[in-house]
């Protein structure tokens, strides 16, 4: 009986630890003296049976546990930011309860350490989502709608305004805007790949020559041209800008095929 108590504690205390950093995490809130909440709240799901409530007592009892617990472990100033994290800490129980009863009920009964495992998995796999997803916002709220006008085509794409981007131009004095070869072939379909590695075939671009960028490049050469012309949004025009090709796959960290310069929006 001693053990399978200090086990129920172990793992009322071990999860209680992983839904509080979890809401942590999501809410951006530092939750306060987490250990000793913890313990308490697995001292308490320990003692709650002894009570022998119906199925609605035992709800009611978890709910004021909850709200106890986000209580004790968060700051908040308003009712609002109270019932998004009281709704994110009651989520996140639930995700992870559910992981375990899932577990139960597939296998049956299950050791001390299987517990553990299946709590860290849904633990890290939440944790990874949440990432993922607030990663996904900031890269949104950074995105433009980019129009791009040259050699009689006009390309529409997305850019991602990266505030590293800060490259000038020597020659035209202006803000360098990074596009891949996908956008590069789309506006000049006669020039191919090898040309570009050959360096011919370059007299239809305006401008053309080589800049050396030290941040997006390695410290390499890309080929630099001036355009008719690129619209961001619905109002923003800059006329003649300056455009560079690169190859180092920015793309796949921004998710956009252009890579705006911060001085088109901010200024010098």
């Amino acid at each position: 009986m001693e053990i399978l108590v200090e086990q129920t504690i172990l793992i009322n205390f071990f999860q209680n630890a992983l839904i509080l950093n979890m809401t942590s995490f999501f809410v951006k809130e530092k939750a306060r003296l987490w250990f000793l909440i913890s313990l308490l709240a697995s001292v308490a799901a320990l003692i709650c049976p002894l009570f022998n409530l119906d199925f609605y007592g035992k709800i009611l009892l978890q709910i004021f546990l909850a709200l106890l617990i986000v209580c004790l472990s968060f700051n908040f100033r308003s009712l609002g930011k109270f019932f998004f994290i009281f709704s994110s800490f009651f989520i996140f129980t639930f995700i992870l309860g559910g992981g375990c009863f899932f577990l139960e009920q597939a296998y049956g009964s299950y050791p001390l350490f299987i517990v553990c495992l299946v709590s860290l998995l849904v633990f890290f796999l939440v944790k990874f989502a949440i990432f993922y997803h607030n990663r996904m916002q900031r890269i949104k709220s950074f995105t433009y709608s980019v129009k791009i006008k040259a050699n009689g085509r006009v390309v529409e794409e997305s850019g991602y305004l990266d505030s590293g981007n800060v490259l000038l131009d020597e020659i035209t004095k202006a803000p360098i805007i990074l596009i891949n070869f996908e956008v590069f072939q789309r506006l000049y379909q006669d020039i191919s790949l090898v040309s570009l590695l050959a360096k011919q075939n370059l007299t239809q671009l305006n401008c053309a020559h080589y800049v050396k960028i030290n941040s997006v490049g390695s410290g390499r050469k890309i080929l630099a041209f001036v355009v008719d012309e690129i619209q961001l949004g619905d109002e923003k025009i800059f006329k003649n800008p300056t455009l560079a090709l690169s190859f180092s796959g920015f793309e796949k960290s921004f998710k956009a095929n252009v890579l705006l310069n911060s001085q088109m929006i901010f200024g010098g």
